[in-house]
């Protein structure tokens, strides 16, 4: 009796512990931030959708998607690498990378520019949208897009992830209040007007966490020919599989789009939508470990069993309401979204479990692994939405998501379990200790 009360005396003071520690408190924040983020995107959209006239409206959407598109290939293999190099270096040599970041992104943000305006010229002649316009009117300030992943990449290799999660919330809350208060005073949105305020505030957002990061210029050689090392070595590799996935995430809604009724496609984005915030708390504990991965040879059953639970729950919650969730939030006539709800949401679980091993990959700089799983989800998302959504419609597109998410959870166990067998894992003292030399232990046995 004694044994089983001093037991349970120690299994609560492990979960305070457990609630009471950074990783938690970081995890939390960002699941909360990305649900608020959403929540502020919807808020946007629904009200520029009333303000503006439907060209207007299309000319700034399509703008924003193609901006955030072009955003992905500016990162070039060289920023992943950052993460892990400030997970591992000493409080002093991390100021030097946090500056070795920002002098490396200033000729990106350039070169950003010049190819957005460049696309400006190009999208009304391609497209049956008007947006060159405002992308020339955004050209000059659209670096805040690629600087997103960037900054997100710095805060998790500092453990500051609340500040990224900080940095987001407020500049997506500046942006909508600026937006409530132009038709307030009279003033008119426009496609151009909207889009060059939406770039301001993310790139005001993104500068000021630089800033409160506060990078050091000096002695930026060693740190900025680490940063080119660990690109050579494994950044690209996961940079080409990063850019190969994800360009092939969105396959199934244009899929869909192109050659489904109206309806099936309505309800598929409701029900997508409904399932999204099943995965973020699973998801932020995964991006909140990365520092403690980086340090780490193998994870914590823990860990895996944390993510899948925290995912677990609340699709299976959502699953039981997702017909009664249906008509509450949008009618009866997208009844047929509840059914397609538990795929989606089984799939987010499985999504925010596979985050957590690419997480672990991605701190160990096993850029080739990373590939891998990314050419893997590729192919089976191309397979699978051309195999079932032309035949299954929405219903075909639930299942090829959750079928290509397995497949993609299944290579990572596989990557990670080979890593952690083949001892390529395994942190060198000196590395742990300071980041002035290259990454040459586990990142050269990886390739």
């Amino acid at each position: 009796m004694t044994s089983a009360l001093a037991g349970a005396v120690q299994n609560r003071t492990r979960v305070r512990k457990a609630f009471a520690s950074t990783t938690f408190r970081q995890a939390a924040g960002f699941a909360i931030s990305s649900a608020t983020l959403g929540a502020l995107g919807m808020a946007t959209s629904a009200l520029l959708a009333r303000s503006m006239d439907v060209e207007s409206y299309t000319g700034y959407t399509f703008g924003k998607q193609l901006l955030l598109f072009s955003a992905m290939f500016f990162e070039f293999g060289l920023f992943l690498p950052t993460a892990r190099m400030l997970a591992r270096s000493d409080p002093v040599e991390r100021h030097r990378v946090t500056g070795a970041v920002v002098t490396f992104f200033v000729p990106v943000s350039v070169l950003f520019g010049v190819t957005v305006l460049a696309l400006s010229w190009m999208v009304d002649a391609c497209f049956n949208v008007h947006a060159g316009p405002a992308l020339r009117v955004v050209a000059l300030v659209s670096m805040g897009y690629p600087l997103d992943f960037v900054c997100l990449q710095t805060a998790q290799g500092l453990g500051r992830l609340h500040c990224y999660s900080v940095a987001s919330v407020l500049s997506r809350t500046g942006f909508l209040a600026l937006l409530i208060a132009m038709p307030a005073v009279g003033v008119r949105l426009t496609s151009s007007g909207v889009l060059l305020a939406d770039a301001l505030f993310l790139l005001t957002g993104w500068v000021a966490l630089l800033a409160h990061l506060r990078p050091r210029f000096t002695g930026l050689r060693a740190s900025m020919a680490q940063m080119v090392q660990g690109a050579r070595d494994y950044g690209f590799s996961a940079y080409v599989g990063r850019v190969l996935s994800m360009g092939t995430y969105h396959m199934d809604m244009l899929m869909l789009g192109a050659g489904s009724d109206p309806r099936s496609f309505a309800c598929y984005m409701c029900a997508a939508s409904l399932a999204f915030p099943v995965g973020l708390p699973g998801a932020g504990l995964a991006t909140a470990l990365f520092g403690r991965l980086a340090r780490q040879p193998r994870m914590h059953l823990s860990w895996l069993a944390a993510v899948t639970v925290a995912s677990a729950l609340p699709a299976a919650v959502l699953s039981m309401l997702a017909a009664p969730l249906v008509r509450l939030v949008y009618s009866d006539g997208f009844l047929m979204a509840a059914k397609l709800v538990p795929l989606l949401a089984l799939g987010q679980v499985i999504s925010a479990v596979t985050r957590l091993f690419n997480t672990f990959l991605a701190a160990q700089g096993l850029g080739s692994d990373l590939r891998t799983a990314a050419l893997t989800l590729t192919v089976s998302n191309l397979f699978l939405n051309l195999a079932l959504i032309p035949g299954f419609q929405a219903t075909g597109a639930a299942w090829a998501s959750l079928l290509a998410l397995t497949v993609n959870l299944v290579v990572h166990v596989m990557q990670y379990r080979r890593a952690v067998r083949g001892g390529s894992t395994a942190p060198r003292v000196e590395e742990a200790v300071s980041g002035n030399r290259p990454p040459t232990g586990s990142t050269a046995a990886a390739q």
